[in-house]
């Protein structure tokens, strides 16, 4: 009897025992663990502004005495994500880059509770950190004093800028419920990005006044983040709906043109190129559309080529003319010479491109230069100034204002070339140069300057242009702040007895290449051979053919854009 109870003994405990097992996971090897998962310790979000931004987020905590900061780049659709393990929050978010030709700097915030979840980065959440902060927001995050900010703080601010524009985003289908920092979005002309393309946002420096702007309607509001004081509300829906699809048929549109060059260049007179731009009204830089699309559009380098970043400018109220601005990209990277306004006119129901309506070609952007020549090197900095005839339209002068200039400068046409030189400079002179107390007087980014053209004493056309950066401060720049070319030697390229040569050059970290010309001379006769360069280009094969005298003097120059697109230029020569 006892051997018989102990056997039903051992059977029981057999049971519980392998029932045990396969509940900690033993046997066929399935666990039915509840533990749970570890918790994340990310952030992510949208950087955008009417379109993804382009650029970087930097994370800011608030460890004492020395926060701590990482910065990630944004991808093309607006999404970063940080790891923010090990940081202490509240956290500052900054966002870095451009949209639409404007240079951004904007903030947000979040704390422990938003760790694993969302913290967006428009200007909208720029707005409700300066309502925080009392001030610009860069102002709260430069001086890393946001220690005791709470949820609370962000959701009431949030909530008071939401009830502001509550009619403009329900018209284009947000719900009313939305978190305008922590709703997740994307940048797709839908909803709450819909919304970001139909309002711009704008900020006094002086004052720290924010504006919002209606684009469709013109409507405005403002801000002082010095009482939270609001000043109006976006409640004016006239055109809104069919206004934010006019920007998505835009936006399309040009996805659709980037796309005749995915595998190939279409021929200047392909109708399906053609059917894109408005002929009878198109100008750009002076030129019409056969011309612009002879010089333009032919370069086999123009494969892959792509628009990217096209937002709204500005839309009339019958939302049949638009202004927009756009991103190029180019080789793969994007281009330096940064987003030019362009004019869309709706015709039939079709949005059609007009170019930019300028007479001529005009920019205006900073340059550093390294000039080498018997007589040693000097560095020079400060102002490219490019004017253009393209068209022919017989432009007789031009004269430009701003920042940093010793008073205005007039340019003329170089005899028998559509360039233009500074008048008095010297042949082929478009540098201004300027010294570090004029260069201090330019504000860091966004500063404009005006361009008159005149043909004889007649006013043509006034024209602006926008600084992405000021230029280098001459304190900022060594010989090793530019390229170096590697070869050949400039005696080299005199005895040059075949009809083509390779130079190779190396260049400092975070330029690219721009432009390479080489010129030979003897003081009667002169070859030059002019090359754009793709941006990861080291070397190139240039080629003069025949040359059908002996050189006496030789030039090498070499340009290379940094990440503002500014120029920084090496300029070799005998003479």
């Amino acid at each position: 009897m006892r051997n018989l109870w102990n056997n039903v003994i051992q059977a029981m405990f057999s049971v519980i025992t392998m029932i045990a097992i396969v509940a900690c996971g033993g046997g066929d090897g399935t666990s039915t663990s509840t533990t749970a998962p570890p918790a994340s310790t990310t952030v992510s979000g949208t950087a955008a502004a009417g379109a993804p931004i382009i650029g970087s987020v930097t994370i800011k905590d608030s460890t004492a005495p020395a926060p701590q900061t990482k910065t990630v780049t944004i991808a093309a659709d607006g999404k970063y994500t940080v790891d923010v393990a090990g940081m202490t929050a509240p956290f500052m978010v900054r966002a870095d880059g451009y949209v639409g030709g404007n240079d951004y700097h904007l903030y947000s915030a979040g704390t422990q509770a938003d760790v694993g979840g969302t913290i967006n980065v428009t200007p909208l959440t720029d707005m409700i950190m300066d309502n925080i902060a009392g001030a610009v927001a860069k102002t709260y995050f430069d001086n890393g004093s946001f220690t005791g900010l709470t949820s609370a703080q962000l959701t009431a601010q949030s909530e008071s800028l939401k009830a502001k524009l509550l009619p403009v985003l329900q018209a284009l289908g947000v719900s009313g419920s939305i978190d305008l920092l922590r709703a997740s979005f994307n940048t797709d002309h839908t909803g709450m990005d819909a919304a970001l393309d139909v309002l711009r946002v704008t900020t006094n420096p002086a004052t720290g006044v924010a504006t919002v702007t209606n684009v469709i309607n013109q409507q405005t509001m403002t801000c002082d983040p010095s009482t939270g004081t609001y000043t109006g509300m976006m409640d004016n829906t006239t055109g809104v709906v069919t206004g934010a699809t006019a920007i998505a048929q835009i936006t399309d549109g040009f996805r659709r043109f980037s796309a005749l060059f995915a595998t190939s260049v279409p021929a200047p007179s392909s109708p399906a190129l053609q059917a894109f731009f408005d002929a009878p009204t198109f100008l750009q830089s002076g030129q019409n559309l056969d011309a612009f699309l002879s010089k333009n559009m032919t370069d086999p380098s123009m494969v892959g080529m792509a628009f990217t970043n096209v937002t709204i400018l500005s839309m009339n109220a019958t939302q049949d003319q638009a202004l927009v601005a756009f991103d190029l990209i180019l080789n793969g990277m994007m281009s330096n010479d940064g987003p030019r306004p362009w004019s869309m006119v709706k015709k039939n129901g079709v949005w059609l491109m007009q170019g930019d309506l300028r007479i001529a070609h005009v920019k205006i952007n900073p340059e550093a230069n390294n000039n080498t020549n018997s007589a040693g090197s000097q560095i020079s900095t400060g102002l490219n100034i490019t004017i253009e005839d393209r068209g022919a339209k017989g432009i007789t002068s031009a004269v430009i204002s701003g920042k940093g200039l010793a008073g205005p400068i007039t340019m003329v046409p170089q005899i028998g070339f559509d360039w233009f030189t500074i008048q008095g400079a010297g042949y082929g002179q478009n540098m201004y140069s300027m010294n570090d107390a004029a260069i201090t007087t330019i504000a860091d980014t966004g500063e404009v300057y005006t361009i008159q053209m005149f043909i004889g004493t007649a006013l043509k056309a006034t024209y602006t242009e926008k600084l992405r950066k000021r230029p280098y401060l001459s304190t900022e720049l060594t010989g090793a702040s530019f390229p170096v070319v590697t070869g050949p030697s400039l005696a080299a390229l005199m005895a040059l007895t075949s009809p083509s040569t390779t130079v190779t050059w190396t260049l400092p970290s975070g330029l690219i290449s721009d432009w390479l010309q080489v010129r030979l001379d003897n003081g009667s006769n002169s070859a030059t051979a002019e090359y754009g360069l793709r941006p990861t280009d080291r070397s190139k094969v240039v080629s003069f053919g025949t040359l059908s005298f002996t050189p006496t003097s030789a030039n090498i120059y070499l340009t290379a854009f940094d990440g503002f697109g500014r120029s920084i230029a090496t300029n070799l020569s005998t003479f």
